[in-house]
């Protein structure tokens, strides 16, 4: 490969004076960890100044900037810089000293201006950056020619030699994978066919990146334990790229979940100074792990056993969390990035919850939170639930096994992000939004929205058509819901994040988080299933307020209740819910399957934290006994809260089989029922409709309802009523064929099941086929091109299929 060799160039209009005393010298685009910077952290990318002149210079005479013109450009401080003296520029958007509000862009051609007053005093163009860690500058100190540096020297003169880079990585003989039984592991590395001659491969096995003094491979070996092998090319007057990482992982056993491998040098984790794991001794005072440091590491990804894996990439990652953080066990938020070689990570993670996702710009593995040495999986019980049923922002989740240079670490969950990046991969990308945390910690965007929002619902006396211009209500309602059943003692002042699209007509919804502190967490005698966060009190109490749900948290809430109208659609959604799947069968049968994915390998996990206590069997059951008890206590406590009537006991198409149910769509009020079926309670005197709406061959016809020991029919697919102060009301839906419908034997197009896959067959080319969720979301659509269509459509839940314009229920 040719050097690149870029001259400094003149703007139009603009001679760059040839006596310039402060000149651009050295530029890396891609900094993984060439440099460390006063912060203690990595630099994105960083630019070197040199004073050429026999006078010091004040850089706050000058600016630097990524775009012509001085306006643009970033003002840099107040420090003098010595006669031939350098100057390190941190182009990584930190925004304060000689940290810029800008990047060098990795992997496209850029500009770095200098700017002294208004004069543009130099300008680098440079073509995209070969690999990571690869510097670009003059040959020597003043010199015109420029290339790649054979060695960066940042804040030191140029070593004066350009090198050519080597395309091509290390061929490993065997891919990493994961192996369930002992094994000698034959292990040959070569170079690529076009390595230049000299070239030799080295390598290391204990998570390091491998140097000029790393061991040279010379002949094959073997490998009979968990080894992670980082091998690079070496050549004199040649630059490579990072080196390429395999992971062996012996197991020992078959693995009942996806396995990790993080593969990093010791130091970045353990260190006492820059390593992000330990106490530390950076900052008297403060654990190291306090501070939100990033810190390369190379992720693979096996799916299952002896197959290579399906990621394997370089990127960083950071402590998460709060007081979790002091966990032996620590969450890490894992970011990709293009400065690392690829932008995203590319991968189907949540094909059972979120299927056809596969653009996450970060993921978290996470420990689980306050959760930690209890159920390991409050949280995703609790979003899950929710999120299976109704219309909810939240973050997918699965379990993996950890290995962090070839060590066994458990199990994490790897989860979507609570921030811009879980809306980037569920909404297609999207990126220009407003999102705030907490309700004043603005992390994307601006506050101008919110803040207007705020003064609005500061005032009484508003309606829900007016609320919907702001908030969607509806998503709302099912945030509010599922925290408030579940108990979330730590909602909403904390754990909430609000995010809209920055267009004129874009409404504030929520991403849910961090739902662990809930059902009965830690045991205390008080945390039983009466116990209530006190979120929704309508005014101020002293008594019963602490940070998490104080006054202004609380204040949206209460201000929507205030209408008559929303809190009918809050009551309504809780008393409906709670007799569909917010209760105890509704929450197993989303759990359970969960427990059966982690419960061969979380005894091996808690081997290593808390193995004693508590008994996880044991806290299971006192969480199981908690909602049996939650539901019946939930509908007396908004009787008596919101002052209601008493709760009275509905019992709705349980004698329906399960052809009908699939047959009909039912509805609660407008609220659609999962299953078609409800064994709940409902409020005497409050207005209930219940509706079947045909999605096939079939239709309701009428209704039959049993109270108070009398058996009545009621015609037409909807009943509407008044709930009765009778002790229990029974009613079933009388199902027929509906005969206004065409061809009512039978479409000339099929449908058929199997696992995670919904195939369509018999179509005639150009038909449109559409796959809802049972809220009636859309999920998926096609235009058929041949005789059949395929959808990603997870079992345990509940389809709605429209094709052409035949619509059917799928369960």
């Amino acid at each position: 490969m040719k050097k690149v060799l870029l001259l400094l160039t003149a703007m139009i209009g603009t001679v760059l004076p040839s006596h310039a005393q402060l000149v651009i010298n050295e530029i890396m685009q891609s900094n993984i960890d060439c440099i460390m910077d006063d912060l203690n952290e990595f630099p994105d990318s960083w630019v070197e100044l040199y004073n050429s002149g026999d006078a010091s210079v004040n850089l706050a005479d000058y600016k630097i900037g990524s775009k012509k013109g001085v306006d643009k450009a970033w003002q840099l401080p107040g420090k003098t810089i010595p006669s031939h003296g350098y100057a390190l520029i941190y182009c990584d958007k930190e925004e304060s000293g000689l940290h810029t509000s800008f990047r060098l862009e990795s992997d496209d051609k850029g500009k770095v201006f200098l700017f002294k007053g208004s004069d543009q005093v130099d300008l680098v163009e440079y073509a995209a950056m070969p690999a990571p860690n690869i510097a670009y500058g003059r040959l020597t100190e003043g010199s015109g020619e420029w290339g790649y540096q054979a060695t960066p020297t940042p804040g030191a003169a140029n070593c004066g030699k350009l090198s050519e880079f080597i395309k091509g990585t290390p061929n490993f003989s065997v891919q990493g994978q994961v192996f369930t039984e002992s094994n000698n592991i034959r292990l040959l590395l070569k170079l690529p066919e076009d390595a230049p001659s000299g070239a030799v491969i080295r390598y290391t096995t204990d998570g390091s990146e491998p140097t000029t003094q790393s061991t040279p491979f010379t002949s094959a070996f073997y490998i009979n334990q968990s080894t992670v092998v980082r091998a690079k090319i070496f050549c004199d007057g040649y630059l490579s790229a990072p080196s390429t990482t395999q992971s062996y992982i012996f197991l020992n056993r078959k693995p009942t979940l996806p396995v990790v491998s993080i593969v990093t040098d010791d130091r970045y984790l353990n260190d006492p100074k820059i390593g992000i794991y330990v106490d530390g001794t950076y900052q008297s005072g403060t654990e190291n792990y306090r501070f939100d440091w990033r810190r390369p590491i190379n992720f693979e990804y096996f799916e299952a056993e002896r197959k290579a894996s399906s990621l394997n990439q370089l990127c960083e990652t950071r402590i998460q969390g709060g007081a979790t953080r002091t966990n032996k066990l620590k969450s890490l938020a894992v970011y990709a990035n293009k400065r690392f070689g690829t932008k995203r990570f590319e991968y189907e993670f949540f094909p059972d919850q979120k299927p056809g996702l596969t653009k996450f710009k970060s993921i978290v593995l996470r420990n689980a939170g306050n959760d930690f040495d209890y159920l390991y999986m409050r949280d995703i019980i609790a979003q899950r639930t929710m999120a299976s049923h109704a219309d909810l922002d939240w973050q997918a989740w699965r379990p993996v096994i950890i290995f962090i240079n070839g060590e066994y670490k458990g199990i994490e969950n790897i989860r979507e992000r609570s921030n811009e990046d879980n809306i980037y991969t569920n909404y297609d990308g999207l990126e220009d939004v407003d999102l705030v945390e907490n309700w004043n910690d603005l992390k994307e965007g601006d506050m101008e929205h919110l803040n207007a929002f705020k003064a609005f619902f500061n005032e009484h006396d508003h309606t829900i058509a007016e609320y919907e211009k702001w908030v969607d209500c509806q998503e709302f309602i099912n945030l509010m819901a599922m925290n408030i059943y579940y108990n979330n003692i730590d909602f909403p002042g904390n754990n909430i994040v609000l995010w809209r699209p920055r267009t004129d007509d874009g409404r504030w919804r929520f991403i849910a988080k961090d739902v662990d502190y809930t059902m009965w967490l830690y045991g205390q005698d008080n945390y039983d299933y009466k116990y209530l966060n006190w979120l929704y009190y309508k005014e101020y109490d002293y008594n019963h307020n602490w940070g998490a749900n104080d006054y202004e948290a609380t204040r949206l809430f209460r201000r929507l209740m205030e209408d008559a109208d929303f809190n009918r659609e809050f009551i309504d959604h809780m008393a409906v819910y709670m007799g569909d799947f917010l209760n105890y069968e509704g929450t197993w049968k989303v759990w359970e399957p969960m427990y059966n994915q982690i419960k061969t390998e979380y005894p091996i996990h808690r081997k290593l934290y808390n193995e004693w206590w508590p008994n996880y069997n044991e806290e299971m059951d006192k969480v199981k006994t908690w909602l049996q008890n939650r539901t019946n206590f939930m509908y007396q406590h908004l009787a008596d809260y919101y002052q209601l009537e008493a709760p009275k006991t509905l019992v709705v198409n349980a004698s329906l089989g399960e052809e009908d149910l699939q047959a009909i769509q039912f509805t609660f009020n407008g609220i659609p029922l999962s299953e078609g079926k409800f064994n709940g309670k409902f409020y005497q005197d409050r207005s209930v409709v219940l509706e079947g709406k045909s999605v096939g061959d079939k239709k309701v016809t009428g209704w039959e309802v049993k109270k108070d020991g009398v058996t009545t029919r009621v015609d037409g697919s909807q009943y509407a009523f008044t709930m009765p102060s009778s002790n229990a009301v029974v009613i079933n839906a009388i199902v027929g064929i509906d005969t206004g419908i065409d061809n009512v034997a039978t479409p000339a197009w099929t449908w058929q099941r199997a696992g995670s896959m919904l195939t369509v067959n018999n179509l005639t080319a150009g038909t449109r086929v559409s796959l809802y969720d049972a809220g009636g979301i859309l999920i998926n659509r096609q235009t058929a091109d041949g005789t059949s269509l395929q959808f990603a459509a997870p079992a345990h839940r509940v389809y709605i299929l429209k094709v052409g314009n035949e619509t059917i229920m799928i369960r």
